[in-house]
């Protein structure tokens, strides 16, 4: 699990199909929301339902969560690797 940064910023590993690594996920992201200044609050539902629906086809993505100086609004990347797809064999196109 990664995490680096202050209080400003949080990059965390979302893993879908691990329950150890996903209490680890959720907990994190609790005690990073809570030592937010100002009793900041955010409602981070749909971050979570994007990521379960998400780990259904990509199972591993880093989570990097900012509060940028100056906004109200918490920043959200989801950073994820695509699988390639093969080649298919037969002829080469324009042959």
């Amino acid at each position: 699990m990664i995490d680096e940064g202050d209080d400003r910023e949080l990059v965390i590993r979302y893993v879908h199909d691990d329950e150890k690594l996903r209490r680890e996920f959720d907990n994190r992201l609790a005690r990073y929301l809570r030592a937010q200044p100002g009793h900041a609050r955010w409602d981070i539902t749909p971050l979570v339902v994007a990521l379960d629906q998400l780990g259904q086809q990509i199972p591993n993505m880093l989570v990097r969560l900012r509060r940028l100086p100056g906004k109200k609004e918490l920043e959200a990347c989801i950073e994820l690797e695509l699988a390639l797809i093969p080649p298919e064999r037969g002829p080469a196109p324009y042959s």
